[in-house]
């Protein structure tokens, strides 16, 4: 088969020109089509000197995508040219006859290519209007001879200018009752900017070395939620180059993650986002011809490292919080506190914290993470501070997390005169802190974990030892077993032991024996059984006893209104019970909804009013539609697309759906109404007669305030657009009448309203259907 070439642009040269160009400077002028390395590029102007070797104009590389070269220029008619040798060919031909030029030449002589696999992308949020939300946690209990009630409500309410929530807590203990605010706030969420402004009760930040104290005041910084797709910790980039036209496969710890076509020469794939941890980095080219090429790069990143130039930061201010779940309003000194970070590289992020309190404790401090190399990270840590007198802590730690081994240790050691915010006079000052831990994946033979801690204080109190092993291991259909063992030393040194094999049962039951001792107790047998609670509604239960005679009887029922539950237990020869019920109420402009605890963005869909139909989250089934048409969807993700489908097939008869799926990525706590665009067919059929009785000619025009419609043989009428009562008219040869329509809402997809008298007036007349005939038919 012969190739189908692209003929040349024709480019008008004049004869006489070329001769005299050709005495006047020793070249000669030609049109070439430009072949590089199998791709076929403009026909161009091509010199060529005495010895016929081509030169290209400096303005034509762009097209061909080539890098200017950094000698062998030359002049020509007042333009740079360049020969072809400077490219370092290692082939080239001329050819007069087909008017072309073929050259191969190495991948450096190319412009690089680049390109980005992630970008940073403000989500589009879904606009809520004004609305609110109350939660409930409702819980009754007796153990023993003594017995409690209580009670925490949460209300909120959501808008374009953020979310406005508060919290309760009320409960009664024998005779004695209590009522307490928890937490007042008001919060602002800013995407475009990777911000958040809170304005009421929150916590401090703390930094990398720091303690949070509840304050009532302001915060201000950056939040990485609100953009869910930013990628904040260093990302990879893919390098390599291709001599002939290629496709470029990029894998992540043996996942698929790209896969771009480039042209000849030195490409990049930039910002690959990297799992956590130790992994391998593999980038496979394969050319036109089939030829692969594999580059194999190891890496290691984590979650303690900002990617280079990405910035985070937080500042508090406000009054610390006192005897918070006791009292209300108990507010005292004034509090703030700052943190800052910015990665330096990918290699290195440093940190700088500051705290105080109004005639208390002060303390600045730095923090440095670094990479070292596929090792892992590891962190330094120095602060000085105190309260009166000026201390300083100093720590440094080192993680490292892979396929096969993780590693993690640290060590922070303060003076006695170092003070941080939250800290007084009566609390005890840690001296020493160590803790560390190795895990071992052994694949088919499970996960063994190994921990060590210690806890040393300027007082007298006793040092405290912790170490723990522990490994779990599947064993296929038989379930899995677990094992956890730790012996903590110093005041209450103890010894706790736990085995438990379970197996699974199928429809969320699991059935589970296992031996366990714990509080100082003696050894004891375990067994249980229980189904965990659905996505949708649904029971759920919990049954076990042990082997000296205690035992815990659960049962939930989780609802589209919430969650009620009903505990047995008894422990030690004491009996208990407790009954607990939470749920919540939205308020949106869709109505009020009973809905489980809003903790989550949410959504109200509207399907019209067509009831019981399945509504889809992501695919999964999460509700059905009330008698409204309505269904509440309880666990959005804020600031994420959250897709919406219904199946079209239970979409009845007498309704159109324009598309049965919507986006939505709603706000923080926010509950956005999506009514999907579905119309109701209300279509109906009628004789339109005359006053006299006879029958409106066929060929004349009704027309209503939807649609205009033809009259048919015996003044027969098709309407598609009639809802409850409407006003038409019908026009033919001069004559003009009109009448009035009123189509029930329960006739059915298509009712027949009999004979409708149009009134030769200009009036429109305000009689009632007449009832069908028999000589409709």
């Amino acid at each position: 088969m012969n190739a189908v070439r692209r003929a040349p642009p024709i480019v008008a040269v004049s004869a006489i020109a070329l001769l005299q160009h050709a005495f006047a400077d020793d070249y000669t002028p030609s049109i070439a089509e430009v072949t590089v390395n199998g791709e076929t590029g403009p026909a161009l102007v091509v010199e060529r000197d005495a010895a016929g070797t081509p030169f290209v104009a400096e303005s034509a590389l762009p097209q061909l995508r080539l890098r200017t070269p950094e000698s062998g220029a030359v002049t020509i008619d007042g333009e740079r040219y360049y020969s072809v040798a400077a490219f370092n060919p290692s082939d080239v031909a001329m050819d007069d006859a087909t008017q072309s030029l073929r050259l191969t030449l190495p991948a450096a002589a190319f412009v690089p290519t680049r390109s980005d696999y992630a970008s940073d992308s403000v989500p589009h949020v879904t606009p809520a209007q004004l609305g609110g939300f109350v939660n409930y946690d409702l819980l009754g209990e007796r153990v023993g001879d003594q017995s409690n009630v209580g009670a925490i409500v949460e209300a909120g309410a959501f808008g374009a200018c953020g979310v406005l929530t508060s919290s309760a807590l009320a409960q009664r203990v024998d005779s004695r009752g209590s009522a307490v605010r928890l937490d007042s706030t008001w919060t602002l969420d800013m995407p475009d900017r990777l911000e958040t402004l809170r304005v009421g009760d929150w916590a401090s930040s703390t930094g990398a070395w720091g303690q949070a104290v509840r304050f009532g005041g302001v915060h201000f910084g950056t939040n990485f939620a609100t953009q869910p797709t930013l990628v904040t910790t260093p990302l990879l980039s893919a390098k390599g180059e291709a001599v002939l036209p290629s496709t470029i496969d990029v894998f992540v710890n043996g996942q698929h993650v790209s896969q771009e076509n480039v042209a000849p020469g030195p490409f990049s794939i930039d910002r690959v986002p990297a799992i956590n941890g130790a992994g391998q980095m593999q980038v496979i080219v394969t050319d036109a011809l089939g030829r692969q090429q594999v580059l194999t790069q190891p890496y290691y990143t984590g979650p303690a490292l900002l990617r280079a130039g990405l910035d985070e930061y937080s500042f508090d201010a406000g009054a610390v919080r006192e005897n918070y779940t006791t009292s209300s309003n108990d507010y005292g000194d004034f509090v703030a506190a700052a943190t800052y970070r910015r990665g330096l590289s990918d290699e290195v992020t440093a940190e700088v914290h500051a705290e105080g309190e109004a005639g208390g404790s002060h303390a600045i401090g730095f923090d440095t993470a670094i990479q070292v190399g596929d090792l892992g990270v590891t962190s330094l840590t120095t602060a000085f501070g105190g309260d009166g007198r000026l201390g300083w802590l100093g720590g440094v730690g080192f993680e490292r997390s892979s396929t096969y081994l993780d590693v993690f240790a640290e060590v922070r050691y303060a003076s006695d005169e170092f003070a941080q915010l939250g800290s007084d006079a009566t609390t005890q000052r840690p001296k020493q802190r160590t803790f560390g831990g190795l895990g071992f994946n052994f694949g088919d033979y499970g996960n063994l974990r190994l921990s060590y801690g210690r806890q040393t204080y300027w007082t007298d109190a006793t040092a405290a030892d912790v170490y723990g092993i522990s490994h779990s291991v599947t064993l296929g259909a038989y379930g899995y077993l677990n094992f956890l063992a730790s012996r903590t030393s110093g005041d209450g040194a103890s010894t706790d032991v736990f085995v438990n094999w379970t197996l699974p049962l199928g429809g969320r039951r699991t059935a589970s024996v296992g031996a366990q001792r714990a509080d100082g107790k003696s050894l004891e047998a375990v067994a249980s059984i229980q189904q965990s609670l659905p996505v949708g509604s649904g029971t759920g239960y919990y049954v076990a006893t042990t082997s000296n005679g205690d035992g815990q009887i659960d049962y939930s029922y989780q609802g589209g209104a919430g969650l009620v539950s009903a505990e047995y237990a008894r422990r030690d020869g004491i009996d208990g019970w407790r009954a607990n019920a939470t749920g919540g109420i939205a308020l949106t402009s869709a109505g009020v909804m009973p809905a489980r605890t809003l903790n989550e963005s949410f959504a109200v869909v509207e399907l019209a009013d067509y009831p019981d139909l399945t509504v889809y989250l992501d695919n999964q089934p999460i509700g059905r539609t009330d008698e409204k048409g309505r269904v509440l969807l309880d666990s959005m993700r804020p600031y994420q697309t959250n897709t919406i489908s219904v199946d079209p097939k239970e979409i009845p008869f007498d309704a159109s759906l324009d598309t049965p799926s919507m986006t939505v990525t709603p706000a923080y706590r926010s509950g956005p109404v999506v009514r999907f665009p579905v119309t109701r067919a209300s279509a109906a059929t009628l004789r339109l007669v005359q006053g006299d009785g006879a029958p409106v000619p066929a060929g004349a025009i009704v027309t209503t305030a939807n649609e205009h419609a033809p009259v048919g043989g015996d003044g027969l009428v098709y309407l598609t657009a009639v809802d409850g009562a409407a006003a038409a008219t019908a026009e033919w040869s001069g004559h003009h009448c009109a009448f009035r329509v009123v189509r029930p809402r329960d006739g059915g997809v298509q009712p027949d309203l009999g004979d409708v008298v149009c009134a030769a007036t200009k009036t429109v007349p305000t009689a009632t259907n007449a009832p069908p005939t028999s000589a409709r038919r």
